[in-house]
């Protein structure tokens, strides 16, 4: 499942709004995945990016997928 990065929750949590979903649920992460989200975030806070970030993450186990890193969505 896909949904827009949030917000990061602790070391190994971060809120995620599913795609054509209106809750937000939360997802587990390693520390390393959630850390670079954390900076991605932070960048897109700090007027660097615009654009929202995409997570992908199982909906049955609700962790974020092994993936190649995370980016805001180019738009």
């Amino acid at each position: 499942m896909y949904g827009f990065a949030y917000e990061i929750l602790d070391e190994n949590h971060i809120l995620v709004k599913p795609f054509w979903e209106e809750e937000l649920v939360t997802v587990f992460g390693t520390e390393e995945q959630v850390e670079e989200l954390r900076q991605v975030l932070a960048e897109k806070k700090n007027g660097q990016e615009d654009t929202p970030v995409i997570v992908a993450y199982d909906d049955e186990t609700m962790e974020l997928e092994k993936g190649e890193g995370y980016e805001p969505l180019a738009g």
